[in-house]
């Protein structure tokens, strides 16, 4: 399976968002709306390369409380969250694209770890690739334009395709026998390069960059960690393809 960074940032790499607006743009829609919402937040900018600025992230903690938006060399800007399991950016990316009249896209890619019944301290977390494009108007389902996932649903792996067939899908991969190989790391690489999204491209994010820390405290159904202390309960060098 390909990872983003070699999974060295994960789980804060198994998913993340873009927003089809320039870096300042999306700055400014992100901290009016939280401003409107009344959300109790702090914001530091920054200058710097992308793994020093995922650091920033840490701890992570479930309900996730921090947001890093990051500028690319394209016209998308990347979004991250510090959700220890996985991250949750469908509200920054799906809400704002349509205030800010354009495209939004969120991705997956989670390596099974669903079959670590022997160690008592993993992370359990069910595998899945994901590819959600979302557009500026509503559609049938919210602003979806376009969903597909393989994805393992508490033990069993299923396949999704929802919306606008785009014209850079391979589509002849989706009847494939084995359901994980109908939508898999490599396809989503190439359905993002179709968009201008160099995905696995570290040179493709920065250096400008913006956290944005929830200062309002909601009750924590998990530790907070380090990102090291997360791989080491996702046990990534055995088998995690």
């Amino acid at each position: 399976m390909m990872r983003f960074l070699d999974d060295q940032f994960a789980p804060v790499t198994f998913s993340m968002g873009f927003v089809e607006a320039s870096f300042s743009q999306y700055s400014q829609a992100f901290v009016s709306w939280w401003e409107k919402l009344s959300i109790d937040f702090e914001t530091t900018p920054f200058e710097e390369d992308l793994r020093s600025a995922l650091l920033r992230l840490q701890p992570l903690q479930s309900p996730q409380n921090r947001y890093l938006l990051v500028e690319t060399k394209s016209p998308w800007t990347a979004l991250f969250s510090n959700g220890l399991r996985t991250a949750d950016v469908s509200s920054p990316v799906g809400h704002l694209c349509q205030v800010l009249n354009c495209r939004g896209l969120e991705v997956t890619c989670i390596p099974d770890r669903s079959h670590l019944e022997d160690k008592k301290d993993a992370l359990r977390i069910y595998g899945a690739v994901g590819f959600t494009l979302l557009g500026p108007q509503p559609t049938d389902s919210l602003n979806r334009v376009r969903s597909i996932w393989a994805m393992n649903d508490g033990g069993h792996w299923k396949f999704i395709s929802e919306g606008i067939v785009q014209p850079y899908e391979h589509v002849e991969r989706y009847t494939s026998r084995k359901i994980s190989e109908r939508f898999t790391p490599e396809m989503l690489e190439s359905y993002c390069e179709a968009l201008g999204i160099k995905l696995y491209n570290e040179g493709f994010y920065g250096p400008k960059g913006l956290l944005v820390n929830q200062l309002t405290k909601f009750p924590q159904t998990s530790p907070r960690v380090s990102i090291n202390e997360a791989r080491a309960h996702l046990y990534l060098s055995q088998g995690s393809g």
